[in-house]
């Protein structure tokens, strides 16, 4: 009886957020300890709990779909928010340089293995979209170092924002022209009214946050609820528009950076959001996996996987050795531009699900994203400590100030 009932869904909202909760907090220990990223512990946690396993949640009750679905919006908001603004400024036409490329290569890598798999062209720009962008899961490993005003990573970090915005916009166009509104006219009409919608968020949230914060100086809990309230009208302005979500999000962490640089209340709203909605997030990611259908994946459509996790390792790779001889770098510095950009988690993750949503991709090539995903997350930290060791022993190419510009 018990386990019979145990295989029925979970619909009532407070013991499927009591499962969450206690998911979010018993495993992530677990794989920490198994020196795991804690982000498998989550991912596992939802396999386990989902319809594929002991079919304990389901990622269509509301409790679920509200808690990931704001926990999706949470994690692009972070990535807006942990973008560096000043050292972009300080770095620009290194970001710049760099950002294109570490975005148009994997972009185009993605489309040739898109279409070399057989995919239309707009989801084969779609894959592609999903290379080109890459989350700063190690920043705080070069900052353990002391290495987060030198020249590259400092031009690696400020490629974020260029690499995020091109990937989001990507997949911006390639949703629109899936829903059956894709004729130039009607791209050309979405790329003006992205164009406007960014320029209102940006300029119109960046004033009226600091004009709030300076009303609300000693009023921390007002000002977390405005900054919260702010990731989710801009948000929904972004869905008013038909844009995903993820887009408006992603903008409104950029638009609250400056405001929140040094404010007390930045480290409630990181606080909040990595410990209630992001593990939210990932379990749901964990809860639409079969890991029966995973497998199958990753044997018999081996040649995508492969291709797949290739193509970034080699595209990034590329795109690092591409501004090599134009900005002077060592080989110690392309190194580690490469492994700060290889690992994909937000907008890869968060771009891939409304992807699969949409029918964009197919179920073989969200399975092949969640393998690049954890093999980047796997990776990328131990190629990133590594490679910012060996960039200390070599001192002359750490200067900072006079060859930031």
């Amino acid at each position: 009886m018990l386990l019979a009932a145990i295989a029925v869904p979970i619909q009532a909202p407070l013991p499927a957020m009591t499962l969450l909760l206690m998911a979010a907090l018993f495993l992530p220990p677990v794989f920490r300890a198994l020196k795991l990223p804690e982000l498998l512990g989550l991912i596992l946690a939802g396999v386990l709990l989902g319809p594929s396993v002991f079919n304990i949640l389901e990622p269509k009750a509301d409790t679920v779909a509200l808690l990931a679905g704001v926990g999706k919006l949470y994690l692009m908001f972070l990535a807006g928010l942990e973008i560096d603004l000043s050292q972009f400024q300080a770095a620009r036409d290194r970001s710049l340089r760099f950002g294109l490329a570490t975005f148009a290569i994997p972009l185009s890598v993605g489309l040739l293995i898109g279409l070399g798999f057989g995919f239309n062209l707009n989801s084969a720009f779609l894959i592609g979209s999903l290379l080109a962008s890459h989350t700063l899961l190690t920043l705080p490993i070069v900052e353990h170092y002391g290495l987060l005003r030198q020249r590259a990573v400092a031009a690696t970090l400020g490629a974020t924002i260029f690499t995020d915005i091109g990937a989001l916009l990507v997949l911006a166009v390639c949703l629109a022209v899936q829903s059956g509104d894709g004729g130039i006219t009607a791209i050309a009409r979405d790329l003006l009214i992205f164009s406007v919608f960014i320029a209102l968020v940006l300029y119109g949230v960046k004033p009226l946050s600091r004009w709030f914060f300076q009303r609300a100086r000693a009023n921390e809990r007002n000002q977390f609820l405005f900054i919260f309230l702010v990731l989710l009208l801009v948000s929904l302005g972004a869905q008013t528009i038909q844009l995903d979500m993820i887009i408006g999000a992603f903008l409104a962490g950029l638009a609250v950076n400056e405001t929140l640089q040094d404010e007390p209340v930045r480290e409630k709203v990181d606080f909040f959001g990595k410990v209630f909605f992001l593990p939210c997030f990932f379990i749901d990611i964990g809860l639409l996996l079969n890991p029966v259908a995973f497998w199958q994946t990753l044997t018999t459509a081996t040649s995508l996987t492969i291709a797949i996790i290739g193509g970034l390792f080699g595209s990034k790779f590329l795109a690092a050795f591409a501004v090599k001889q134009r900005e002077g770098y060592r080989w110690e510095e392309v190194r580690l531009m490469w492994s700060l950009s290889l690992p994909q988690v937000a907008a890869t993750l968060a771009a891939a699900q409304a992807g699969l949503k949409a029918q964009l991709i197919s179920p073989a090539v969200f399975d092949s994203i969640i393998a690049l995903v954890l093999v980047t997350v796997l990776i990328g930290p131990l190629l990133t400590d590594r490679f910012a060791q060996q960039l200390q022993l070599h001192p002359k190419s750490n200067e900072v100030a006079k060859l930031l510009s």
